[in-house]
C-alpha cells in the first residue's frame, strides 16, 4: 500500500512539474516575441537616429558655408 501511495504522489508531482514546465515554455515564447518586437523597435530607432545625424551634419556644413559667405560681405 505504501508503494501505491508513493507512486500516486510521484504521479501528482510529475503532473504539477509538467504543468509548470508548460507555463515556463509559454512564458519563454511570450518573452521571445517581446524581445523580437523590441529588437525591431531598436533597429528602427537607430535608423531614424542615423538619419537625424546625417541631417544635422548637413545643416552644420551649410551653416559653416553661410558663415564663410557672411564674412565675405563684411
Amino acid at each position: 500500500m505504501q508503494n501505491d501511495r508513493d507512486i500516486e504522489l510521484l504521479k501528482q508531482r510529475v503532473s504539477r512539474l509538467t504543468a509548470a514546465l508548460e507555463d515556463v515554455n509559454f512564458e519563454c515564447q511570450r518573452l521571445e516575441i517581446i524581445n523580437s518586437n523590441l529588437d525591431f523597435q531598436l533597429r528602427e530607432a537607430n535608423r531614424e537616429l542615423n538619419q537625424n545625424i546625417a541631417v544635422l551634419q548637413s545643416l552644420e556644413e551649410e551653416n559653416e558655408r553661410l558663415k564663410e559667405k557672411l564674412k565675405e560681405f563684411e
